[in-house]
Parts: C-alpha cells; structure tokens; sequence
C-alpha cells in the first residue's frame, strides 16, 4: 500500500472515530466506513485512536468509544496473525486466553441466560443455581488479572499504552456488574425486572470484552511481542492463575517456531516502531557476570552487614508484602513472601507504578506521589476487605539524609488474624 493511500485511510478512519466521539449516528458511521473499506488493520484503528489523543482525547474517553468502533468494524477487521499459528499450540498465553473465554461463553449462553429464561417463567427454584453460575462466573477476575498485570506490562513496554488504559477499565466494571448481579439475586425478595437489564447489559459487556480481546488486542501484540515474551508471559502465568481450566501446558516455544521468529523480527520490529505512542519502550538487560558476582557481596548497613542470600531469605518470611517505587514512580523491587495478598510479577520492575493500579484508582496514586514529593506528606493508609480477610495498605515516603526524595513504600498485610488476638500469649506457653 503506497504512503499516499495509507494517509488517506488513516484520515477517514480518524473522521469515523471523530464522528461517534462526538455522539454522532451508528449508522453513519458504518455507511461511511462500508464505503470507504473492505477491511481494516487493528494497527491502522490503534494509529487512528493515538492520533486522537494526541489531539486532545483523554484516553478514558477512548473507552466508551472502543465499544461502538468494535461494533462497526466487526467483521471487517484483518487476520493478521503473523506467527505461523505458534499461538494455537497449547500452553500458549493466547491459546490459554482463548480456551478461557470458550468456557465463559457457554456459561453465559449455555448456563446463566437460559437459567434466567426459566426463572423469569416461574421456576423460583433455580435461583441459587444462578447465584452459584455468577460466582463461577467471576473466576474471570483470574483471566483479567493476567491480561493487565502481564500483557498489559509488556504493551505498554513496547510503547502500547492506550489499549491497557481503555480495557483495563472495562474489566472492572464487568467485576461490579458480576458482584452486583450475585448481591442482587442472593436477595431473597428479589424483583425479576429490576434484574433483567442490568443481567443482560453486563453479558454484553463481557461478549464485547471477548471480541476486544481476541480481534484487537491479540491480533496487535503478535505483532509486536517476542517468543521470549511470550515464553515468559506462560511463565509468569501460573503465579496468578487460571479461570475455569486446569492449569495448561508449560510453553516452550519450538525449534521451528524460534527459526520463523528470527526471519520475522524485522517485521515485529517494524511493528514496535508503528505501535510506539508516547514513550519509547524500556529495554531491560542483565550481565550474567554481574549478578552471579553480586550474590556474593554483602550489603553495609549502620546496624550490621547482611549478604545478598541472607537479605533475601529475610524479605521472603517477612508477613507483609513490600513493593519498592522510585524516585521516577517506577516499581523497582517487591518482595516475594509466601502468600502475597495482591500477585506481582517480575513484568511489573520498570512499570509506571500509576499504570498498576486501575483506572478509577490512578487519580488516588498520582496525588499520594504529588503530597510525598512535596513534602506535604510521609504516610498514607487504606484498610479494605478482600473476601473474608482484612488487608492494610501503608506507604511511606524514603529520603536520604540530605532529604532527597527516593521514592515510597508499599507495604501490605494481611491482619485478619491480628484482629482476632485476645489475652496474652508468652513465650514461654
């Protein structure tokens, strides 16, 4: 496609997003598009939406417009999976990604909506079957978290930063919608009507986030990530789960797969250039020498000297989870105790501690990080409920001794038992 022809595409699709930005017509919008395309690149609709912002559209608002750009351009958008199929093999993150979503298909089409049907028709006692498919159901929390704690990191590694913002902000409120609706016919004195739209709207929601997911999030980071990246995205996986499937194969990419990824890499690198929005992509490396040299040093301390092992056994039986971030607000360490309240990975070191948070908590992170820098504060905390447990959340600003700025602390605990202590327990009972 000449240069020419590939702006005059991209000015079009710009109009088309414009126009339902502004609130314009459905149908317009799809008539304009049915005219002026057979088929569209998920690379050319992400160019054209990063173009937007460029001009002004806070990303948020990409997201109630991602939803009805999906709609218009379904079924038109290109297969442009260039990985030789490597991604079908088992184990795979999107193979994994899409036999997850298999399984919240039919539980919503084969399982919850026909259940619903019968309920709606009189059969009241298929409430609690319901309320058991929506607490199933949420095992989809498990299938969000490794969407936006791992392939988030590394899209945003490449420079993909606005698809992460818009999706990771539809997941939670699918999470809400799912929570409501299992509060809502967990009422005994439930209203059928009062429960029908808001049960329908978040099975659309969670159909669309499947499509969003399979056609325009997978086709764009096959484009961009490595086998390496993927080898470690399987990897990682299994520190935060899988929903609704037994845990799948350990992937391993093939001879062959690595051979066809060395012939494509000018490709995947024309790609990441394409992709690139805002930042350049971080790129990571480590001397072997280097860290087999550094297990052996000891680290000074006012109080007493510790070696690398030492240090590391002690932050893996502390009770509380540390998370250390800089002085740029990127997450630069986290300690790995045995049962971490919230899961991190090591995709997280080097992320824009503000983009590990959702979207409707990213204002709160920014403002804690302004009042540490200023000095206005030194501490924040939060207690919320997770389930049954209790979780504290603490922050704390690090300075040196010329009070300069380091960074903060996150430290979390679990203090469900804490709460629970009574009397006194010696050492010696």
């Amino acid at each position: 496609m000449s240069n020419e022809r590939a702006l005059d595409r991209q000015k079009k699709l710009i109009e088309i997003l414009s126009l339902l930005h502004e609130g314009g017509n459905f149908e317009e919008a799809k008539k304009m598009f049915d005219e002026s395309f057979s088929d569209v690149d998920v690379s050319e609709i992400t160019s054209a939406e990063r173009e937007l912002i460029a001009n002004g559209l806070d990303p948020s608002e990409i997201q109630k417009l991602c939803t009805v750009h999906a709609a218009v351009f379904k079924g038109s958008i290109k297969d442009i999976h260039h990985s030789n199929y490597e991604h079908e093999v088992p184990g795979h993150p999107v193979h994994t990604l899409k036999l997850e979503n298999i399984v919240i298909r039919s539980l919503l089409t084969d399982e919850l909506q026909p259940l619903f049907e019968r309920l709606a028709k009189g059969e009241l006692n298929l409430q609690e079957r319901i309320v058991n498919v929506l607490k199933d159901l949420y095992q989809i929390d498990k299938h969000y978290q490794r969407k936006e704690v791992l392939i988030f990191s590394y899209m945003e590694k490449y420079g993909i930063t606005a698809p992460p913002q818009v999706m990771w902000g539809v997941d939670d409120d699918i999470r809400d919608e799912i929570k409501l609706m299992i509060k809502g016919f967990s009422n005994p004195d439930f209203i059928i009507n009062q429960l029908r739209e808001p049960l329908l709207s978040m099975i659309e929601n969670i159909e669309e986030m499947i499509f969003k997911e399979e056609e325009i999030m997978v086709p764009m980071v096959l484009e961009v990530f490595s086998i390496e990246d993927w080898e470690q995205i399987a990897h990682d996986s299994f520190d935060i789960g899988f929903a609704f499937i037994p845990n799948p194969l350990i992937y391993k990419a093939s001879k062959e797969a690595k051979e066809k990824s060395l012939e494509n890499e000018p490709r995947r690198l024309a790609a990441i250039k394409e992709s690139i929005a805002f930042s350049d992509a971080q790129k990571m490396s480590i001397n072997q020498e280097a860290e087999t040299k550094e297990k052996t040093m000891f680290v000074e301390l006012p109080t007493g000297r510790l070696n690398i092992n030492e240090l590391k056994a002690i932050f893996e039986v502390l009770p509380v989870d540390l998370t250390l971030v800089d002085a740029q607000d990127k997450v630069r360490f986290f300690s790995e105790g045995p049962e971490r309240v919230f899961p991190r990975t090591t995709s997280v070191i080097g992320r824009e501690v503000v983009n590990c948070h959702p979207p409707k908590s990213m204002h709160i992170v920014e403002q804690i990080l302004k009042d540490f820098k200023s000095g206005e504060k030194t501490t924040a905390e939060f207690w919320i409920d997770l389930g049954p447990r209790k979780i504290y959340i603490r922050y704390f600003v690090l300075r040196d001794e010329a009070n300069n700025y380091l960074g903060c602390l996150e430290v979390t605990q679990d203090i469900t038992q804490i709460q629970q202590l009574d009397g006194q327990k010696r050492l010696l009972d």
